[in-house]
């Protein structure tokens, strides 16, 4: 009998020496704003690479004291993904110009008229999409109007969206009756081909860069020592999510300065976004949960009927989505942050 209330003993004191230590909520707090703040460096474009060098190593070091897991993304960083998005925007912006110039240059003056008098232009935001009948759409910036066309498309000033594609069409309709559309056009590409080349010049610089920032957060991370009993720590308030409905409720990614995005998933299956950071538009779409697995279809003016699927972990009040599959490039990354519950 004895014996075994001594073999009870040692396996309650094994149980508790080993039990997995929960962070406290201020832990857990500083947890995740080191996580949210290497979020920022690796996405952020608008931060210097001093204040960006500081984040990752201070960061590194913070998850590893209090015994959290590497965060770092062993691909490319959200960084290198914007700007390879932008220099393949960039690439076939240049064929769409390119084609839609030979198109009108092998054209009599009659023809070209009617084509442009059959454009469909749409200014959304700081971009101008132009429809030509039998062709894709060919996107152009407010800057590059405003630089080669003489048009300053600002959106809501002098008569809005609306009045400003009437202007740009105008302006086509003018520059074909002088014959030199076809030649504005080119110089459009041009200048698109010379922006091509500093966006490489800006991908290997970035490339490097990227080295230096992972390999200063590995030194960090490595370097630091987890506090006793910290090891394997998990966060206040983790939960496992064990109900299809636990991603209901609106998150925010953003700062203050700068506004936020808000993903609000509802109950009845439809999500809504609001561009508060850019003061965009509100767009809904559809969504289903099974699992951990996020289906989403929209917004339709980003997305149409793209169907893109997420895994997500909340943690607390954030959560996390990391892509299975989606070929909508703007949902891809508006949801590569960090997400707080609002």
């Amino acid at each position: 009998m004895k014996r075994t209330i001594y073999l009870i003993f040692i396996l309650c004191a094994a149980y508790t020496v080993n039990a997995q230590k929960e962070l406290n909520k201020t832990e857990t707090k500083w947890v995740l704003e080191a996580k949210s703040q290497l979020v920022s460096a690796l996405t952020d474009p608008d931060m210097s690479d001093s204040e960006r060098l500081r984040i990752v190593q201070r960061s590194a070091v913070t998850l590893k004291e209090y015994g959290q897991p590497s965060i770092l993304p062993k691909g490319d960083i959200p960084l290198q993904k914007f700007m390879d998005a932008q220099f393949e925007q960039c690439k076939n912006e240049i064929v769409e110009m390119s084609a839609w110039s030979l198109n009108l240059e092998h054209k009599t003056f009659d023809q070209k008229m009617k084509l442009i008098n059959t454009m469909q232009i749409e200014v959304i935001e700081n971009q101008i999409q132009v429809l030509i009948p039998g062709s894709t759409p060919v996107q152009l910036t407010s800057d590059a109007i405003s630089s080669v066309f003489g048009i300053n498309i600002v959106s809501g000033v002098s008569g809005g969206k609306r009045q400003d594609a009437r202007d740009l069409a105008n302006r086509f309709k003018e520059l074909a009756k002088s014959k030199e559309l076809v030649k504005y056009i080119n110089i459009l590409v041009e200048n698109h081909r010379e922006s091509l080349r500093l966006i490489d010049e800006d991908r290997d610089l970035l490339r490097k860069k990227v080295m230096l920032w992972k390999r200063a957060y590995i030194n960090a991370y490595n370097g630091a020592h987890t506090m006793k009993g910290y090891q394997g720590a998990i966060l206040a308030q983790d939960k496992p999510v064990t109900q299809s409905n636990s991603i209901e409720g609106t998150w925010k990614f953003g700062y203050k300065e700068t506004g936020y995005f808000y993903w609000t998933f509802k109950s009845n299956g439809e999500f809504v976004f609001e561009d508060k950071m850019n003061d965009g538009d509100t767009e809904t779409g559809k969504y289903s949960v099974q699992g951990k697995t996020l289906k989403l279809i929209g917004p339709e003016r980003e997305c149409g009927k793209t169907e893109g699927i997420y895994h997500f972990v909340i943690s607390g009040n954030d959560m996390e989505f990391s892509k299975i599959e989606d070929a909508c490039s703007s949902r891809k990354y508006t949801l590569d942050h960090l997400w707080e519950r609002r």
